[in-house]
């Protein structure tokens, strides 16, 4: 199984607290290649698409998109695979 997430989304109250079921995860890697910052131009980062579902399964389907630094994203994996050992465990 995969991990279980508290969502508060701002703009659906209804699902503020509500768990979440991680039912999907993509990923695609980019490089920055103009910009107005300098310092910005050639660093990379990974922009994730979390598909979460309702744990009681009744209610729609969120998508819930986030651009991380490698250093964020290598933490969010970190994070997700001690989860998913946890449930193993259990």
């Amino acid at each position: 199984g995969l991990p279980v997430f508290f969502c508060a989304c701002t703009d659906e109250k209804k699902r503020a607290g509500m768990a979440q079921r991680l039912v999907g995860l993509e990923w695609k890697f980019g490089v920055t290649a103009s910009s107005d910052e300098l310092q910005a131009v050639g660093s990379s980062f990974v922009l994730v698409r979390l598909r979460l579902a309702p744990k009681q399964g009744d209610g729609e389907e969120l998508t819930v998109p986030m651009e991380l630094t490698l250093p964020q994203f290598y933490a969010f994996l970190h994070e997700l695979e001690k989860a998913k050992a946890a449930l193993e465990s259990a």
